[in-house]
């Protein structure tokens, strides 16, 4: 069935179970690396004593498997953590202070947050609890109520939801338990490592707890990287990043309040930038100019800076339920889209309705991205437990002057200034210069010239310092795994055979993408094949490859050229990892002088 406008829709089995997940527990991954995307969302059965949860996998718009879970997920995220080939995704499924991993849907790995202090009038508490009669442990246990529950264990704050009959056997039961207490995940997203055109990089797991605490994970040795105070005993509800680990990343807070803080790399704690007198349903922090888009229950859509300055504030018709950020690569926009109460969604454009669509029951969660064999899918879910999939047509358009449903969002004043163009200053700068060098063509291309050659000076100078810098046997840079290089010359010549052994130094990492380079003189030597790709080295398994090499000979006297000499009668080797531009390692081969072939 076609929708009106800028989406199709698929059609679904009105027979389909129902699903009911939370806007933070669905999201998209090739979990199976077959190139077919699946849904992968929480089923929350909340109707059921006690509540239980079934982690759902969807080929297209079928059930595909479930896995129950041991508890109520508050987030689930799917990011890749190696480079290794094929790349297989890890889902994370966050479960009060837990982790869960799944790779390919199993079980692989649990990360469980680290431990916080416990407060000493607590464990003063407990030990008195085991000494002391039924009849004085009520007034113990309203010393336990005069503290910040918050910051009680698990332990203690079941204690004191127990009726009073209860209590005395709970004591006697768990008296002699050691006290730990642990903060609770509420939301998790995924930091790429570094910047690179990949568009499945290698990632980190950021992770926000109860107590307003930022941590990220690495997730294949699970060590924590970055730890931050964000927002101290204020509990986040929902969290945006944007950025690379390596280079610089700010990270925008939530709280349950309605204040936002951001959190930049080389920040001591979260900076509050502004304060709302609502909650908030929804947070995105725009990638093109970095703004922070949220909205409110109070019926609006607001946009800020990185700084709190307010931007633009558009009122909605209807309650917002959730939100997210829609990227169009292809036509170079970023939307958002905002679901209403009652079965709207919307698409915005900076302050501009461009696009809305209605559906039947009101939407519960939404996630955009690929899904099956298709780029643009928007999948959306409603509180009656129905799972809705739209797809963008290729023909779409989203112009901010269009009328939408018949009716034009744009108030008299935005019109005329969106209908008048002005020139931008660097348009005239560029107009201007363009002038200019028409005018003086020659000494436009002469200087040209010389820019062109000290740029290629510049380039060669900068190519030189890297192999210098890159001359050893073994690997410096922290980020990969250290790789150790060994080279064996044998034969007597002009055949010679060169042996590298290559040996992964790292006990939990794996060396993967690497490349072999041999560079020669070609006066003096050739090399049938000077470049190879190797397969991933694992930690401790040397790795052997050889390369024939042939001296160039006299065709007359067969003998070696004069001009090769002692000094310049080597081989470059090096290791480079792929999209990196600088080797890992670069070592230079002395070669033995070749006797004459009579």
């Amino acid at each position: 069935m076609v929708s009106p406008g800028n989406w199709l829709q698929v059609i679904v089995d009105s027979e389909q179970p129902k699903l009911n997940t939370l806007p933070s527990c669905v999201t998209v991954s090739d979990i199976k690396s077959d190139n077919y995307v699946r849904l992968i969302a929480t089923d929350i059965a909340v109707d059921e004593e006690p509540p239980r949860a079934t982690l759902k996998v969807f080929r297209g718009i079928d059930l595909e498997s479930e896995h129950e879970l041991k508890g109520i997920p508050s987030a689930i995220v799917s990011l890749y953590i190696d480079e290794s080939e094929p790349k297989t995704p890890i889902v994370a499924v966050a479960i009060a202070e837990s982790v869960l991993f799944y790779r390919h849907m199993k079980p692989y790995f649990k990360y469980t947050l680290p431990e916080l202090d416990v407060l000493d009038d607590e464990r003063e508490i407990w030990r008195k609890l085991n000494l002391v009669g039924v009849d004085e442990q009520e007034a113990l246990i309203d010393k336990l109520k005069n503290l910040e529950r918050p910051k009680l264990t698990r332990k203690s704050q079941h204690l004191l939801n127990l009726l009073p009959p209860e209590r005395n056997d709970f004591i006697r039961q768990q008296v002699e338990g050691t006290l730990i207490r642990y903060s609770n995940v509420v939301a998790l997203k995924c930091l790429a490592r570094v910047s690179s055109g990949d568009s499945q990089p290698p990632s980190h797991l950021v992770i926000a707890t109860d107590n307003g605490e930022i941590i990220i994970v690495e997730p294949q040795s699970f060590s924590v990287l970055y730890r931050v105070m964000a927002c101290p005993d204020i509990t986040p509800s929902m969290m945006a990043v944007y950025g690379y680990f390596e280079t610089d990343f700010c990270i925008a807070i939530a709280t349950r309040y309605g204040s936002v803080y951001l959190l930049r790399k080389a920040a001591a704690e979260g900076q509050e930038i502004f304060k709302l007198s609502h909650p908030l349903t929804g947070l995105a922090l725009l990638p093109i100019d970095q703004t922070i888009v949220v909205t409110s229950m109070d019926k609006k859509l607001l946009c800020y800076s990185k700084k709190g300055k307010q931007l633009y504030v558009v009122p909605l018709a209807e309650q917002p339920i959730c939100m997210t950020m829609i990227n169009l690569g292809h036509l170079g926009l970023s939307l958002i889209c905002v679901a209403l109460e009652g079965g709207v969604v919307q698409f915005y454009m900076q302050k501009y309705l461009v696009d809305e669509f209605q559906i039947d029951g009101t939407v519960s969660s939404m996630v955009f991205g690929y899904l099956g064999l298709e780029e643009h899918v928007l999948c959306l879910t409603t509180l009656e437990g129905d799972l809705i999939i739209k797809i963008l047509k290729r023909t779409a358009t989203f112009e901010p002057n269009q009328n939408v449903a018949g009716r034009s969002y744009l108030n008299s004043s935005d019109m005329v200034h969106s209908s008048v163009l002005e020139k931008p200053k660097k348009s005239s700068i560029f107009v201007e210069q363009v002038a200019r060098e028409k005018q003086n063509a020659k000494a436009t291309y002469g200087s040209f010239q010389v820019e062109l050659w000290r740029l290629r000076h510049t380039a060669a100078r900068a190519t030189v310092d890297a192999l210098n810098s890159s001359e050893r046997t073994i690997s410096g840079d922290i980020t990969h795994a250290p790789v150790k290089l060994s080279a064996e010359v044998c034969g007597v010549g002009p055949v010679f055979r060169l042996y590298l052994t290559i040996q992964n130094l790292s006990t939990y990492k794996m060396a993967s993408n690497l490349m072999v380079l041999l560079h020669a003189d070609r006066r003096h030597y050739t090399i049938q094949k000077s470049v190879t790709k190797l397969p991933s080295i694992l930690p401790g398994v040397p790795l052997k490859i050889d390369f024939e090499i042939v001296a160039v000979l006299d065709p007359n006297d067969k003998l070696p050229p004069h001009t090769l000499t002692p000094e310049n009668s080597h081989i470059r080797v090096m290791i480079t990892k792929t999209q990196q531009t600088k080797p890992l390692i670069a070592a230079v081969i002395a070669m033995p002088q070749s006797e004459a072939n009579f």
